[in-house]
């Protein structure tokens, strides 16, 4: 709650505006504005990710972001958000490696901020560990997982240099797939302070005490010309802008999610053998 500034028809309108074929949409360890989102993408295609905890313990927690590539994929995603906030549901929701396993089809899975391989990675691990550990990921995602470099300025999120200079060494050597992506919390640029009065809300922080955690970052919908220019700026070469730019549209152009709306969708129930007869004879 109270952790973004948009609705779903904002998104779309401005990402037409920008000449942009697809946008995501990536709520937290839920799906609040999905359908919203989804029904008013009538030339723009929707693209659905959810950011949910993943622990192997249930106690260390890490982030990950999933996309649905089909409409199984949609429904696996809907089952884990659904198994991480009832079954799993201890102080927060979170899924497990075994739910990964079992609900993976048709999903793409992107490295994120916090997720394994990048703490692995300020761990300070050993490049053949955090490599097995990628590679497990491919096989269980059927190939579609990707390291995810952040339209972020170094200067500002110095943790992100150390993560992104490691996966140059993966992609570079192991031919590991990766993507860029930006992260936005608000629409424009000049959204940016009413955005920051949002988080005051949400935290309950007094918008004029001087001490207070402030946005040290741009988070609105950037255009691929900024994005560009933000990996120029964090000396990423223009070969490999031109991997994660390549490799970010042909994920839009794989996804293929078509969910049937306004249907009544009652559950099918199959009568157990031995009550068969009773079943056709009633």
């Amino acid at each position: 709650m109270l952790s973004a500034l948009w609705t779903p028809k904002d998104i779309l309108e401005k990402a037409k505006s920008l000449d942009q074929k697809a946008i995501a949409i990536t709520d937290f360890n839920a799906w609040y504005g999905l359908l919203e989102f989804y029904e008013k993408a009538s030339d723009i295609k929707p693209i659905l990710w959810v950011d949910i905890n993943f622990s192997y313990d249930g106690k260390n927690m890490m982030n990950i972001v999933l996309l649905a590539k089909t409409y199984e994929g949609y429904k696996n995603l809907i089952k884990l958000i659904s198994i991480a906030n009832t079954e799993n549901f201890k102080t927060i929701p979170y899924i497990n490696y075994e739910n990964l396993k079992t609900y993976s089809k048709d999903l793409i899975w992107l490295s994120w901020w916090k997720g394994e391989i990048e703490k692995l990675i300020l761990w300070n691990e050993k490049d053949e560990l955090i490599l097995e550990k990628i590679k497990e990921y491919e096989a269980l995602f059927d190939w579609e997982f990707y390291l995810e470099f952040l339209s972020y300025d170094y200067n500002y999120f110095p943790d992100r240099k150390k993560i992104e200079d490691k996966f140059k060494f993966f992609i570079d050597n192991h031919s590991i797939k990766a993507v860029v992506t930006s992260n936005y919390k608000y629409i424009n640029k000049e959204d940016k302070q009413t955005y920051d009065v949002l988080l005051c809300i949400k935290n309950n922080w007094k918008y004029g005490e001087e001490n207070r955690p402030k946005l040290v970052w741009e988070h609105h919908i950037m255009s691929e010309k900024e994005v560009k220019s933000i990996l120029t700026w964090n000396n990423i070469d223009e070969n490999l802008q031109s991997k994660l730019l390549e490799n970010t549209h042909k994920i839009a152009d794989s996804i293929n999610c078509e969910i049937p709306l306004h249907q009544l969708l009652f559950p099918k129930y199959v009568v157990p053998e031995k009550y068969q007869k009773l079943y056709k004879l009633l």
